[in-house]
């Protein structure tokens, strides 16, 4: 059986390295906009951006102060010997975090009273996703910040069927240039296509974490992401919102299957460092951050 203890301490670290260590692939597409940017300005924001990630990683520091909604994505088979509380093992170690073993900002509030506990938890936060996989033999632990400064720009819609991807397209768009450079960009943009509403926000949710030089592996899906990277590209947005070449560093889909009279839609900026880091729990009680 897999102890809390050691349960607790995967979530904390792999929630660190969430705040602190900018993924490969980010930093990756980041040094190739530096190369491609034409704008000065552009590539001096850029610049900046990378060596800020440098600093984060080897102080172990935060890269951005709003540490954001604590969101976990759980990939495990249904056999996986953990029988402690999922919930509460999760609580804890965002309490202990933030109240003193690596102190946070707390951002999290009851949404009537505006209470703050103060350490980064609160009603179903941390928020966890869990879906079952009984072809793995350990449980994955995806971290993901979920701050405000980008995700105040997401947005969802039911449109009718009627507006087709076309409709697609343009409410994407809309979003993008409604967010203008309140998001940090360079942004990178998950879009969900199809399903009821709760599973299209999910969706454009995931969409975001995917690693940023994979493509949707089904043609039509890859096709319009390239379509929405070319078009917000072209805003001139650019990095900071100072203008440029680098509006996005990403735009990924992902989709469901959906409901014959509507085209649900929905639209998940991450800023530029795409905070993200993920671990493994095995059965043997090994722990491995990837």
């Amino acid at each position: 059986m897999i102890q809390k203890e050691t349960m607790k301490a995967a979530v904390k670290e792999v929630w660190i390295r969430s705040l602190t260590v900018l993924q490969p692939d980010v930093l990756e597409a980041l040094t190739g906009a530096l190369e491609r940017e034409r704008s000065p300005r552009g590539r001096e924001y850029l610049g900046i951006m990378i060596e800020n990630a440098k600093r984060a990683a080897e102080g172990r520091m935060v890269i951005c102060q709003d540490t954001g909604v604590p969101t976990f994505f759980v990939r495990t088979p249904l056999d996986f010997p953990f029988v402690e509380s999922v919930r509460e093992t999760f609580d804890e170690a965002l309490r202990e975090l933030t109240c003193g073993e690596f102190p946070m900002r707390p951002m999290v509030v009851n949404p009537f009273t505006r209470e703050d506990r103060g350490d980064n938890t609160a009603a179903r936060v941390p928020v966890i996703h869990t879906r079952l996989d009984n072809g793995i033999g350990y449980m994955e632990i995806m971290a993901m910040p979920k701050g405000a400064g980008s995700g105040i720009w997401s947005a969802l819609k039911m449109l009718p069927s009627t507006e087709g991807i076309a409709g697609v397209k343009r409410f994407v768009i809309d979003s993008v240039l409604n967010a203008g450079a309140n998001p940090c960009p360079p942004i990178i943009v998950g879009v969900g296509v199809g399903g009821p509403m709760e599973e299209v926000a999910l969706l454009a949710t995931e969409a975001t974490v995917r690693p940023l030089n994979e493509r949707n592996p089904d043609a039509e899906a890859a096709a319009l992401e390239r379509e929405l990277m070319e078009a917000i590209n072209a805003s001139g947005i650019g990095p900071m919102g100072m203008g440029g070449d680098t509006t996005a560093l990403a735009v990924h889909v992902e989709y469901a299957g959906t409901h014959r009279p509507w085209m649900p839609v929905a639209v998940n900026i991450n800023c530029w460092p795409g905070r993200r880091a993920v671990c493994r729990v095995y059965r043997d009680g090994r722990v491995e951050q990837v």
